[in-house]
């Protein structure tokens, strides 16, 4: 009997170590997994940062290129209209009024419609016009930024001959 009480004794502290160690490995890979599901998730929030950190990169980068226009398709024009708006402008200080100042730095000269308004237009043959425009609050501070406009030539392509030949009757 002493050795059946043994038998019984080692059974149920296998038993009870198996249900441990079954417990432990549970909390370890519970662990691994909310360090997984962390990460993961991380992970995401970064990309979604980068994400919309290179869109705001991409629309800085596009506001200092060429814009380009393309020509009306009308052969009784030479010129066409372009409107050039920086009425998106703004300060960051709450109540502060901006004066605008628009100046043509290349290009063919060309009229504006006004130099202080906060939106321009002008009319012109295609080529190539590059503007500044200098915004400044009312203590003087200004900033200034330049744009180039392309615009293109009138679309037109040489028409197509085609000569038929048969034999008569």
């Amino acid at each position: 009997m002493n050795n059946q009480f043994v038998i019984v004794v080692l059974l149920v502290g296998a038993f009870a170590a198996s249900i441990m160690l079954h417990e432990q490995e549970k909390k370890v890979a519970a662990d691994e997994m909310a360090t997984q599901e962390a990460n993961r998730l991380a992970k995401i929030v970064a990309q979604e940062r980068a994400d919309e950190e290179a869109k705001k990169l991409k629309k800085i980068e596009k506001a200092k290129f060429k814009d380009a226009i393309e020509h009306d398709s009308d052969p009784k024009t030479d010129t066409y209209k372009v409107i050039m708006s920086g009425s998106e402008s703004f300060d960051p200080d709450k109540g502060d009024q901006l004066k605008f100042s628009w100046v043509q730095k290349a290009g063919e000269d060309v009229k504006l419609s006004s130099n202080t308004a906060s939106s321009v237009s002008f009319s012109a043959p295609s080529g190539e016009y590059t503007f500044a425009l200098t915004a400044t609050d009312d203590y003087g501070l200004s900033t200034t930024a330049s744009k180039t406009v392309k615009i293109g030539p009138e679309p037109n392509k040489a028409p197509v001959v085609i000569i038929d030949v048969r034999k008569g009757k």
